[in-house]
C-alpha cells in the first residue's frame, strides 16, 4: 500500500487540487483510495462535495483515540472509488491534546498501519501548509512525498523548507520519505515564472513532472462545485495535465526503499 502525502510548507500551492484529482484519477484507474485529510480547513472533503463543517468522527478522533475502529471516521466521498479521512477544525486541537504524549508524532503512522492489509491500493493524505506537529505527523506516516511548487518565490521557498524537514527528520528517525514528484503549478507566461521553473529543472531534473500545471478556471469552478474536475470539466486542459501527473505518479512508483537524502544538490 503506497503512502503519498501533498506537501509544501506555503500555502496555495495547489495541495489539495493534485491530491484530490490524483485521487479521483487512480480511483477511476481500478486503485482503491484513501484520501487523509490533515488540513483544518476541510478543503479535501469540500472539494468533493463533503460538508466538514461539525462532521464527527473526523481524522481528529481517530488520531486520538487508539481504541477507534479506522473506518468508523471514515466517508464515502461521491466521488466514485474514494474513501475520505475528513477533517475540520476540530484538527487544530490535536498538537495540544497530544503534546504530553511520547508517540505524539506518529500517530499518524501508527493509525495507517492498522488499516487491514489489501484494503486499499494508495493512501493519499493532503498536508497542512505550514510547519507544525500535524505535518511531521504528515512527513513520519508518508512513504513519498508530491510537492507542488506554484511559480512565485514564495513557494519555491516553502519548497526548500520541506527538503530541510527532510534532512532534519532522517537525521532524528534514520529514515524519511522519498520525493517521487516536484510539479509545477499556476504557470503562468511571466519572465518570474519562466525563470523559476527553469531554477527547478536544474535542480530536480529527476523529479520534475514534465507536466505543468497552469492556472485554470475549471479547475476552480469543479472545487466550487464539490466536483473533481474529470466530473466537471473533463476536457479541459486542467483536466489533462492532473490526469497526466496521477499517470505519471502511478508509473513512478516505489524506488524500493521508502527513503531518501535531499543531497546538497537539491538545496533551494
Amino acid at each position: 500500500m503506497r503512502r503519498i502525502a501533498f506537501v509544501n510548507e506555503k500555502g496555495g500551492t495547489c495541495k489539495t487540487t493534485l491530491c484530490v484529482n490524483v485521487a479521483a484519477r487512480l480511483a477511476s484507474r481500478g486503485r482503491r483510495v484513501l484520501l487523509v485529510d490533515m488540513d483544518t480547513q476541510g478543503h479535501a472533503g469540500k472539494s468533493l462535495g463533503v460538508d466538514v463543517r461539525g462532521l464527527s468522527p473526523t481524522v481528529h478522533d481517530w488520531l486520538l483515540d487508539a481504541a477507534a475502529v479506522p473506518f468508523e471516521a471514515v466517508v464515502r466521498s461521491p466521488a466514485e472509488g474514494i474513501d475520505l479521512l475528513p477533517a475540520n477544525k476540530d484538527l487544530a486541537d490535536f498538537p495540544v491534546a497530544v503534546a504530553a504524549a511520547p508517540d505524539r508524532a506518529e500517530r499518524l503512522d501508527q493509525r495507517i498501519g492498522e488499516v487491514p492489509g489489501g484494503r486499499y491500493d494508495l493512501v493519499l493524505i493532503d498536508a497542512p501548509p505550514s510547519q507544525s506537529l500535524v505535518t511531521e505527523n504528515v512527513l513520519r506516516a508518508s512513504r513519498e512525498l508530491v510537492v507542488p511548487v506554484a511559480l512565485t518565490y514564495l513557494a519555491l521557498d516553502g519548497c526548500a523548507e520541506v527538503l530541510e524537514s527532510l534532512k532534519r527528520l532522517k537525521a532524528d528517525t534514520g529514515r524519511a520519505p522519498e520525493v517521487t514528484l516536484v510539479v509545477a503549478t499556476l504557470y503562468r507566461r511571466t519572465q518570474l515564472a519562466s525563470e523559476i521553473l527553469e531554477k527547478l529543472r536544474e535542480r530536480f531534473p529527476g523529479t520534475l513532472s514534465p507536466t505543468v500545471l497552469r492556472w485554470s478556471v475549471k479547475v476552480d469552478e469543479a472545487q466550487s462545485h464539490g466536483r473533481t474536475v474529470f466530473e466537471h470539466a473533463p476536457r479541459s486542459p486542467g483536466a489533462r495535465a492532473l490526469s497526466a501527473i496521477a499517470d505519471e505518479i502511478l508509473a513512478r512508483g516505489p524506488s524500493g526503499g521508502g527513503v531518501t537524502d535531499p543531497g546538497d544538490g537539491a538545496k533551494a
